[in-house]
């Protein structure tokens, strides 16, 4: 009887702290969600298509030796089309690699991953890497896209999921590939970019080549509140621009994970649907600038955690120089091309001018370390 007691009581200390445990992790947890940057006010759209795009070039020599060397001609042989050809390709890869998000490869193009790809599997985004060249190599016009979670819900993991898009004469579009599923989205017998799946859902649309539709959704549907494409999709070569295009669905919201990269943010599709032959048939200026942001690399010898945004102003496919910035309502500063952001905690608001008196753009961002 006493040793019932004293196991009783035993139990019920164990249960105390377990509970008390779980508070104290609960309680992080939550603390580290909170923390970071948060977009309050975001009035910085870009609203032009006067956007140039950068695609790779199949002559490039490590291009045609990854062609060679996997004897890709053979595989799309007695294609009808390029989406023929697009098919025949995917389901080549899906043979040959597994999928794997946590896969790490240290080499950033497909001759490289392949070979280093560890136990014949890859992430999503080296499957999107290694399709998207060996499709260029095959004289095809080709994207990687990403997409995201909606900023509140990302809770710091697998905040990404990669795809390709190719571009069909054929069809006179961009069409949607899931490399890593091997498949393809249609609507009425059409066929469907990134685009067009995010704004319709996966519930509505026919997805091509996967057994399990309902698992595909539940796996899926968490990314798609966002997309984005890289403005030069080139790998090999002199880079011609750092920045990548953000569709925002209506849906989703912009938060500060969306500025560790320079993003251009959009609420239209126009760009998104614009053909890679056409090189620049839009000679009109745009009427608006706007501000464009990346996290600036931490010391890591540093002692204090600060989070630093350099910043700019895109407008006509480039860089604007000379113009204005307020931060925290503080006079307007002449900046020549670049200008820096360290924030502070609670409220940062910064304001673009481009004579420095009418205020063009406006950001509001809250952080707290």
């Amino acid at each position: 009887m006493k040793k019932s007691k004293i196991k009783s009581k035993k139990n019920r200390i164990l249960l105390v702290l377990l509970i008390v445990i779980i508070s104290i992790f609960t309680g992080c947890s939550n603390n580290e969600e909170s923390k970071g940057a948060l977009i309050v006010k975001w009035d910085n759209f870009y609203e032009g298509d006067n956007i140039k795009f950068y695609y790779e070039d199949p002559k490039e020599p490590n291009l045609q030796k990854l062609k060679k060397e996997y004897n890709l001609d053979e595989v799309v042989k007695d294609s009808k089309d390029d989406f023929d050809k697009a098919l025949k390709l995917m389901e080549w890869l899906n043979g040959k690699i597994k999928f794997n998000k946590t896969s790490v490869t240290t080499k950033e193009d497909a001759l490289g991953i392949l070979k280093e790809g560890e136990n014949n599997t890859l992430s999503d985004k080296d499957f999107a890497i290694v399709y998207s060249q060996a499709a260029s190599s095959l004289g095809m016009y080709v994207r990687r896209g990403q997409f995201k979670p909606d900023s509140v819900e990302e809770k710091n993991k697998n905040n990404y999921y990669y795809v390709c898009e190719i571009w069909s004469d054929k069809y006179n579009k961009w069409i949607l590939l899931d490399v890593v599923n091997n498949c393809y989205m249609e609507s009425n017998g059409k066929l469907l970019s990134g685009i067009e799946v995010l704004n319709s859902g996966l519930e509505t649309v026919t997805t091509k080549g996967v057994k399990n539709i309902n698992k595909y959704i539940r796996k899926i549907k968490p990314y798609l509140y966002t997309y984005t494409i890289e403005i030069d999709n080139n790998i090999y070569g002199v880079v011609k621009s750092n920045s990548y295009i953000t569709y925002i669905n209506k849906n989703a919201s912009i938060g500060g994970r969306d500025l560790i990269k320079p993003n251009i943010f959009v609420k239209e599709d126009r760009l998104f649907n614009k053909s890679p032959r056409i090189v620049n048939e839009n000679k009109s200026t745009d009427k608006k600038s706007t501000l464009i942001f990346s996290q600036k690399k931490q010391d890591e010898n540093s002692k204090e955690k600060t989070v630093t945004l350099n910043g700019a102003v895109f407008k006509d496919s480039g860089m604007l120089e000379g113009f204005f910035i307020s931060v925290d309502d503080s006079s307007f500063a002449k900046i020549n091309r670049y200008f820096t952001v360290t924030l502070k905690e609670g409220s940062n608001k910064v304001k673009f001018s481009e004579d420095g008196k009418k205020v063009s753009r406006e950001i509001i961002i809250e952080y707290k370390k």
